[in-house]
């Protein structure tokens, strides 16, 4: 056995689906508790540039390692100096070209975008140590630090409330410190863990980078990609809007996303080759009665809980919510080719992967766009209908690589 299939048999056996999904689920109670909060104390326009800048850490913040953390999953790396001054500059580079656009056009204050920037930089470390001490072998301080910055946004919500803050600055910079200091102990885990076998930086491993950050690149936008759109057809108030809804109905469906990508890939790396499509299905099923149960009760009663939670601020209907629900799946079904593909594709595989999630992307945003005409409502139809077929593409190609010799 490899050392890299003794880590991923120790991962499978510690990393089950029902510690990432209490992982996962604590994280989205946090971080759904704590958007509530901050919607509730700031005023629409600050709630709705903060929500962009949540929105921007949550697809650039995973971008900044330029693919290292998967090259982690991959194979073995070192995590010297190197490594560690290569995160940083790349987290403050890309992080810093982020919050500049966003100052430039999203609206943010500058003040905002620079600790938009600084919270970017940090969620970078955040994202390669987590899945460096995965593939240590160490799930449990892994997913601590893959939710930290929910519990760091629910203590920004309730400073918040607290202090009765009416900016989104403070908050903001409290989001930014706590990822800082998240990056620097998930540094700090990962070295206490290295092993003096581990590669340096394996030229072809080094090649199949650009593939693997194309997959993280469009994955995380597929996530995201609602929250961007919006302010382009429709305005501020309808993206602070789409904030309270995305932390009540769409939030849960993209942590069991998550939890596909923590789990999935290194149960599939550690299973026999004639198995890994009943270990595929055996995911799936549970995660289906799930996504069934938790749509019903969304239905009836987050338009309650969004009005309870904002104090009547925000109104959301059950035909909105269930929008959101269809569009949450949408993201799930994202997650699985990639994962699949992520343990069991060629470089060739990978490239298609990403080919067929451009052109996916590409239909979500003209899908979105053609149903802003109606609304929020509209907007999340168009966008789930149009990632649809190419999401079946993948899973095709996905499953019929699984079954290969």
């Amino acid at each position: 056995m490899t050392a890299v299939g003794a880590s991923a048999r120790a991962t499978n056996k510690a990393a089950s689906s029902l510690f990432a999904a209490l992982g996962f689920g604590l994280s989205g109670a946090a971080f759904t508790l704590g958007m509530l909060l901050l919607a509730r104390e700031l005023p629409v326009e600050a709630y709705g540039r903060f929500t962009l800048a949540v929105a921007l850490f949550n697809i650039f913040g995973l971008l900044t390692p330029l693919g290292v953390d998967q090259l982690f999953l991959r194979g073995p790396m070192r995590a010297g100096k190197g490594l560690l001054a290569f995160l940083i500059l790349s987290g403050l580079v890309v992080g810093g070209l982020a919050g500049m656009v966003a100052g430039l056009l999203g609206g943010l204050h500058p003040v905002e975008a620079w600790l938009t920037a600084l919270a970017i930089a940090g969620g970078g470390l955040v994202a390669a140590t987590s899945a460096g001490l995965r593939a240590r072998a160490v799930p449990g301080a892994s997913m601590l630090l893959a939710i930290s910055a929910s519990f760091v946004l629910l203590l920004a919500g309730a400073a918040a409330v607290a202090f009765g803050l009416k900016d989104g600055t403070a908050p903001l910079a409290i989001f930014a410190a706590g990822n800082i200091v998240f990056g620097a102990i998930g540094w700090c885990l990962l070295r206490r863990r290295a092993k003096d076998g581990d590669a340096v930086h394996p030229a072809r491993r080094w090649r199949e980078a650009g593939s693997m950050l194309g997959l993280v690149a469009l994955g995380t936008v597929s996530l995201q990609v609602e929250r961007i759109i919006i302010p382009i057809p429709l305005d501020l108030k309808e993206l602070a809007l789409f904030g309270v809804l995305a932390s009540v109905a769409i939030f849960p469906f993209r942590l069991l996303a998550s939890g596909v990508g923590f789990t999935l890939a290194p149960r599939l790396i550690g299973a026999q080759r004639a198995r890994r499509q009943a270990v595929v299905l055996a995911e799936a099923r549970p995660l289906l009665a799930v996504i069934v149960a938790a749509t019903a009760g969304l239905v009836a009663c987050g338009p309650w809980i969004a009005a309870m939670v904002t104090g009547g601020l925000y109104a959301i209907g059950p035909a909105l919510i269930l929008a959101a629900c269809a569009n949450g799946v949408g993201k799930v079904a994202m997650a699985f080719p990639r994962a699949m593909l992520t343990a069991a594709g060629s470089p060739a595989d990978l490239v298609l992967l990403n080919g067929w999630g451009v052109v996916g992307l590409a239909l979500t945003v003209c899908g979105a766009l053609a149903g802003a005409a109606s609304g929020i409502t509209g907007l999340l139809w168009g966008a789930t209908l149009g990632g649809a077929i190419p999401t079946l593409f993948t899973l095709h190609l996905a499953w019929r690589r699984l079954g290969k010799d």
